[in-house]
């Protein structure tokens, strides 16, 4: 568990490339990402495509390009090598998948109640299903970001919400896979900020389509092992740029960039941090908590062995 902090501070300045194409990657890599497969899904679904389909097709997409890109242009070398960590990973990211549909179930119907209760003192539909897909998904994003900042700052400073958060801060590098590394009964508070607004104010299945596309997109973006040069974009999303700063060891570098997908929350609530004089540290985990354990199943249990993991790694 950490304090939060308030430092704001202008973009790091830009490393000299040192492979062809690095700066034009490093400058087009997340553009292409996110506006390029969002306006596919759009397109898509314009069409009349499913909205699994508009999902799955721009998104198997990006993990491709991603996945490549660190390979191709690593902002660690060593962020590539395996470091006992896939199985892991792999792992976490099956049980997210699971723990999504379930708590889906619960969450939608928690909004269903919640929607049916706000229609009772409003008359016209809350949310503008007849504007542009794009604003639609503009607006779920500023939306739902409103909620899953809070979650996510709650869960660096109480010690009942860290205790499940610090499996996805125990990963010893950064890179696509462990985007998905959390444990499940944290990942269904994350779900609930996402699912119970949207469903609340009626948002149809199309905006849920994409902003699952753009928040996954966002997603292993933010934590993928390739050079990333964002410049304004930092001012808009929570980008690698800032992301990385978030997985710091020190806890007033850890304690900052809340935003899942924008940065617009941190700039309000004066958490977004991004030192222009260094760059973020490659050693990244847990501080002071030596003995939290690396394998799947021990995570899971790890909330409730909680007073003996941080016994263990004061000892």
């Amino acid at each position: 568990m950490a304090n939060a902090s308030t430092t704001t501070t202008a973009s790091a300045p830009a490393e000299a490339p040192s492979r062809p194409g690095e700066k034009l990657f490093a400058w087009t890599i997340f553009p292409v990402l996110m506006f390029g497969m969002c306006g596919i899904a759009i397109a898509m679904l314009d069409r009349g495509a499913n909205p699994l389909l508009a999902f799955a097709i721009p998104g198997a997409l990006a993990y491709l390009l991603v996945i490549a890109g660190e390979r191709i242009y690593p902002h660690v070398p060593d962020w590539n090598r395996n470091h006992g960590d896939v199985g892991t990973d792999a792992a976490w990211f099956g049980s997210v998948i699971a723990t999504g549909q379930v708590s889906g179930v619960f969450t939608g119907f928690v909004g269903i109640l919640i929607g049916g209760w706000l229609s009772r003192y409003v008359d016209s539909p809350l949310w503008p299903n007849h504007w542009h897909l794009a604003a639609q998904l503009a607006l779920a994003l500023v939306v739902v970001e409103f909620f899953t900042y809070w979650v996510h700052r709650l869960q660096h400073t109480t010690d009942f919400m860290w205790r499940f958060h610090a499996t996805h801060h125990s990963a010893p590098r950064l890179y696509w896979l462990n985007a998905a590394r959390f444990h499940v009964v944290d990942i269904a508070f994350n779900n609930a900020g996402l699912v119970i607004p949207l469903v609340a104010l009626g948002a149809h299945e199309q905006v849920f389509s994409l902003f699952i596309l753009a928040s996954t997109i966002h997603g292993i973006a933010q934590h993928a092992n390739m050079k990333v040069r964002c410049g304004p974009l930092n001012w808009i999303f929570s980008m690698a740029e800032l992301h990385r700063w978030h997985h710091s060891r020190l806890e007033r570098e850890s304690n900052t960039n809340y935003g899942q997908t924008l940065i617009v929350w941190d700039i309000v609530f004066g958490t977004r941090f991004l030192p222009a004089d260094r760059t973020p540290p490659a050693d990244i985990g847990i501080a002071n908590l030596d003995h939290f354990p690396m394998t799947w199943w021990a995570q899971m249990l790890s909330p409730f062995r909680w007073a003996r993991i941080k016994a263990q790694s004061a000892g």
